[in-house]
């Protein structure tokens, strides 16, 4: 499932607001042995979701969907390229900064460790913290849910880091000088039971379940050296033009009236960001010789929203969706890779879309961003 409005807006600013940010602040826990080469990182590897999603969701996928097609890709790249954006996600900001290298393979189009030299990208559109089988116990339908959970892509960063070191000094040496950025994950294991009608009531317990996994895959990078990650929070799902259309008969007091987002799914996001931060804590403690920081996305987005007009946004339109029909363009009968739907996007409002993976909710913007 794909997200659109504030969350996509965040990131029109993303690649040189929030990638800047990351870049500095990577920049300044350079471990020693990668900046005697002259660079931040040598490589860097990546999990996620559609957010970070480079071209593994539509490797793999034999019905990929919108996202193999324009306008799709269409501002940079000139093509789709399985990224659920008209042009390059925040990480390949990021990379192009930290690398410095325009070339970075998503895992599954890769085949020699020559292809790996500068990292790689795990991410998988619709990817969740817990695994499919969690939510088939649950009863729900996974027809829209990956098989390649975070567990799965930690998994295939193992038997690449077999393949790039054939020994101990080169694993070592190969996880103390990159950077791992785990994440945005989380956000699908809400938004894909959120979509089947299940309840606050259902959802929230599940919050601690995703936390406990994400540390887990924390731990074994870091127990394969990994000395530093960057830990990005969940964005306020409650502002997503579809969570809005798909809630559009509550009541006035469910929204926030700062925001115009629904209260007590930012609430949910609150509470995983809190218990995240908390569990990044433990393990800082736990591993004093490791960097681990967190990446507050959620308020990049709040930011847009309660000062729209800072930021180049008209208030009435701030969570609408830049294409499609209906309120806040998120009808879901309307997809944005029709050409009348998605050439009624403003231009002037370019962005590289934030996503939670492929499925009912699609979006695009055309613009000039890459």
């Amino acid at each position: 499932m794909y997200l659109r409005g504030p969350a996509e807006a965040a990131a029109r600013l993303g690649p040189p607001r929030l990638a800047a940010a990351l870049v500095a602040g990577a920049a300044a826990a350079d471990p020693p042995a990668a900046r005697a080469t002259g660079g931040c990182y040598t490589r860097l590897f990546a999990f996620g979701d559609s957010l970070t999603d480079t071209g593994n969701f539509i490797s793999y996928s034999a019905a990929p969907g919108p996202v193999a097609r324009l306008p799709y890709g269409e501002t940079f790249f000139h093509r789709p390229t399985g990224r659920w954006s008209d042009g390059r996600l925040i990480v390949d900001f990021i990379v192009e900064r930290l690398i410095g290298t325009p070339y970075w393979p998503p895992y599954l189009a890769g085949k020699t460790a020559e292809d790996f030299r500068y990292g790689a990208n795990f991410a998988v559109g619709s990817a969740t913290a817990l695994s499919q089988g969690f939510f088939e116990k649950k009863h729900l339908n996974v027809d829209q849910i990956t098989p390649y959970s975070l567990a799965v892509q930690i998994g295939w960063f193992q038997k690449l880091l077999a393949m790039l070191a054939s020994t101990d000094n080169e694993r070592e040496e190969i996880m103390a000088t990159s950077l791992f950025l785990v994440g945005e994950i989380g956000a699908n294991d809400y938004i894909h039971p959120i979509f089947q009608n299940k309840t606050f009531g259902w959802i929230k317990p599940v919050v601690p379940l995703v936390i406990t996994s994400i540390a887990a895959s924390l731990e074994a990078l870091i127990r394969l050296g990994a000395r530093t990650l960057y830990v990005p929070g969940i964005f306020p799902l409650g502002c997503a033009p579809r969570v809005l259309f798909l809630f559009r008969g509550s009541a006035p007091g469910d929204y926030d009236l700062a925001t115009g987002c629904l209260r007590w799914l930012d609430d949910l996001v609150v509470h995983h960001n809190t218990l995240l931060k908390a569990k990044l804590a433990d393990l800082r403690r736990a591993h004093p010789g490791v960097s681990v920081t967190y990446v507050h996305y959620s308020g990049e987005v709040l930011d847009i929203v309660t000062s729209k007009g800072r930021h180049g946004f008209d208030e009435r339109t701030v969570l609408d969706a830049c294409c499609g029909g209906g309120l806040h363009n998120a009808n879901f009968t309307v997809h944005c890779t029709e050409p009348h739907y998605y050439r009624i996007g403003l231009r002037s409002r370019p962005f590289v879309p934030a996503a939670f993976g492929p499925g009912t909710i699609g979006c695009f913007c055309p613009g000039s961003n890459g």
